[in-house]
């Protein structure tokens, strides 16, 4: 996976071994587990990105959050399809947002893996 750049990309494999090998290369990985709902997926990106307490769980905070990341970080979302079929409308939202970002520097990579 070497080379690789910000941006938004689907692999096939588990998201543990994903991320072994992005910390590899350099990168600071954070795994956000299978979330079927709000609030899991709210727990998994607060652990993941090591976001303190008082995170606002909310999409405007994340973006904050993410324009504050120092080096390159790839955040790789296990199961994302779960979240996506339960929660459509917020999963579009938060693609579009992770989407945005993952265009600036520094770079931020999504990986959605199976």
């Amino acid at each position: 996976m070497s080379g690789l750049r910000g941006g938004v990309r689907r692999v096939l494999g588990p998201a543990e071994e994903v991320g072994a090998l992005l910390a590899e290369d350099g990168w600071d990985v954070g795994l956000v587990p299978r979330a079927g709902d709000d609030a899991a997926l709210w727990d998994g990106l607060t652990s993941a990105l090591a976001l303190p307490g008082w995170f606002g769980r909310n999409l405007d905070a994340l973006e904050e959050a993410l324009h504050d990341l120092e080096r390159p970080t790839a955040l790789v979302v296990a199961a994302w399809w779960a979240y996506a079929t339960a929660r459509p409308d917020r999963w579009a939202s938060l693609l579009e947002l992770l989407t945005g970002r993952s265009a600036e520097e520094p770079p931020l990579l999504v990986v959605l893996a199976d």
